[in-house]
């Protein structure tokens, strides 16, 4: 299966802040120059490409427009994955084009992969992600429930795009998962190279953002190498 980047198609989310709640599906081809209603679904439209519903975890205190690119805005940190993807096991890649529009300089954003128990409690999720953020850092970490065991911990990186004047710039993240090693790549560099034993690998990719942080989503994509 050829790996592809789809424009950002996504939810029903909740306008007002407040508990994590069940997650919620809109279901459809958004249209590329529609924003979500709170509570309400996008009608279909002209859009570049088909694409699938996306779920999120937590629904409340999250908002998302669509557009190139689409916009999440984050009360508490959430998971957004693609309604009804296939788990993947390696090989594969993951990829996503993100800049963060507002928010504190050490709030992180970036890909999940590996992941599984998505849409429930926090202490039945398993997955694991790749964040960077406003310093020019990344983080590569796991969750296990309650746990989150880090893997490497917050480094440095000259690749990495850090913010300016308070505002982020564009980082390509990519995360290429294989039996033996995951490599992990920010705007076309290698940033690291993990054993893939060290990781959760076989589930569900996605992205993380953060709380109370503003990102635009550009294209995030998933599939075979």
């Amino acid at each position: 299966m050829q790996h592809k980047a789809l424009p950002l198609a996504l939810l029903v989310l909740a306008a007002a802040c407040g508990d994590r709640g069940e997650p919620r599906v809109a279901t459809g081809t958004p249209a590329v120059d529609s924003a979500l209603r709170p509570g309400g679904a996008v009608t279909p439209a002209d859009v570049a490409a088909p694409v699938s519903s996306w779920q999120s975890n937590p629904t409340q205190g999250v908002s998302l427009t669509l557009g190139t690119p689409s916009v999440v805005e984050t009360g508490p940190h959430t998971l957004l994955w693609q309604e009804g993807a296939a788990e993947l096991a390696p090989p594969y890649t993951v990829r996503a084009e993100l800049r963060k529009r507002a928010g504190r300089l050490h709030e992180g954003y970036g890909i999940v992969f590996g992941g599984s128990g998505l849409e429930g409690a926090e202490t039945g999720q398993a997955y694991s992600y790749f964040l960077v953020r406003g310093d020019g850092s990344y983080l590569i970490k796991r969750r296990e429930g309650a746990a989150t065991p880090v893997v490497r911990d917050w480094t440095r990186h000259p690749r990495i795009a850090r913010d300016v004047n308070g505002e982020g710039r564009p980082n390509a993240l990519e995360v290429r998962v294989g039996a033996d090693t995951t490599v992990f790549a920010v705007n076309g560099a290698e940033v690291a190279r993990v054993p893939s034993a060290e990781l959760s690998v076989r589930g569900r990719a996605g992205l993380r953002i953060a709380h109370d942080v503003v990102v635009e989503v550009g294209t995030f994509g998933a599939g075979a190498p």
